[in-house]
């Protein structure tokens, strides 16, 4: 609507109502959210303002209060006012009615409104972006592991075919009574819950959810991070400690989430100390309460440390010192954090390697 057509649908206040009318007139135009005066005595619209006519000038110049009053069904009481959906826009507005005297005997009601169908969107996009990220780094994460994967799911496989053909060889022979038939059938039987339970714990890893924060032990969590990365720990020689304070309290945190921060930490602390001699390759996983009440989480490596060019820019999507690496992880994880209302950053060790530190709220007790 052209700013012509807007100045035809606003009224103005009686000449009566002298230099306090002009007043509020522009008060009233200066809010930005669509705004309104009516008179108590007959409902007539005295100022709308720009936004308000933009919004409902489909009402007419001559709109009064019953008339404004039609446009909405569906009315429900909510704590910061009415809330309702227009008829002829279609759309969801929070109404927030008040009392209003500008003047010796000049009372009136001025409404505020805003969109709510505004903040739906706005909702509804930001947990889509939240949705996608825990899914990308889940994505990422079975990416990074899949060799840990298939080791951990070959060695219970090879198991139940080594199990099975001892079983065979002696159907074969007619040793049906031999109790080590029965005996080889249940550890294989054993073995195939293990892979099992392998391929269980992928497909809660990567499911598809809404973000959760609840109160969870960190010990637990870096626990699960422990034993997901046991074979590829073992496999390059690398000791994982793990010192967390029995007083800790539990973070509030997405379990999924957070575990995916732990596990890109370590899993690139693993790599970084490929170079490094046997006996020094030792990861510290550590936590401690800070001074803001936050439980901070320390990832400690003793590799080669973290040059001065790539701490600028290590957290920059893209971003990766590994040939085959993808350069999100780092990016991801600090996304993670921001949404935990934490932090994520990293700091040179006194005696070498890095130490990786984020933050997670506490849980309050």
């Amino acid at each position: 609507m052209s700013t012509t057509s807007c100045e035809s649908f606003r009224t103005a206040l009686p000449s009566a109502a002298g230099p306090s009318g002009t007043v509020l007139r522009a008060l009233i135009e200066a809010v930005p959210l669509p705004c309104a005066l009516f008179d108590r005595a007959d409902g007539a619209a005295l100022i709308m303002n720009r936004a308000f006519v933009q919004e409902f000038g489909h009402l007419g110049a001559a709109v009064d209060r019953a008339q404004f009053d039609v446009e909405f069904e569906s009315q429900s009481e909510g704590e910061d006012g009415i809330e309702c959906h227009a008829r002829h826009t279609h759309r969801w507005y929070r109404l927030a009615w008040r009392p209003l005297q500008w003047a010796a005997g000049a009372q009136g009601d001025i409404v505020f409104v805003s969109s709510l169908s505004d903040e739906m969107e706005a909702l509804r996009q930001h947990k889509a972006q939240q949705e996608q990220l825990l899914f990308t780094s889940r994505m990422l994460s079975v990416g990074e592991m899949a060799t840990t994967l298939a080791h951990e799911l070959n060695q219970p496989l090879g198991a139940i075919i080594n199990y099975l053909s001892a079983c065979d060889s002696m159907i074969e022979r007619g040793d049906t009574t031999n109790p080590r038939l029965r005996q080889g059938i249940g550890l294989a039987r054993n073995q195939a819950e293990h892979a099992s339970a392998v391929i269980a714990r992928l497909r809660e890893f990567v499911r598809t959810r809404n973000p959760n924060r609840e109160p969870h032990p960190l010990g637990a969590l870096a626990q699960t991070v422990v034993e997901l990365l046991r074979l590829e720990a073992e496999q390059h020689q690398v000791r994982i400690h793990t010192m967390l304070p029995d007083t800790l309290p539990r973070v509030i945190a997405d379990r999924v989430m957070v575990e995916q921060v732990l596990l890109n930490l370590v899993k690139n602390a693993i790599d970084a100390m490929r170079e490094t001699s046997v006996k020094r390759r030792e990861i510290q996983i550590g936590a401690r309460l800070d001074l803001d009440g936050m439980v901070e989480v320390r990832v400690r490596d003793r590799g080669p440390g973290i040059g001065p060019d790539f701490a600028e820019r290590m957290f920059a999507p893209l971003t990766s010192t590994k040939s085959d690496g993808l350069g999100m992880g780092l990016a991801i994880c600090r996304s993670i954090m921001e949404f935990h209302e934490g932090r994520l950053f990293a700091e040179p060790n006194p005696d070498g390697g890095s130490t990786f530190i984020f933050t997670l709220p506490a849980e309050v007790a």
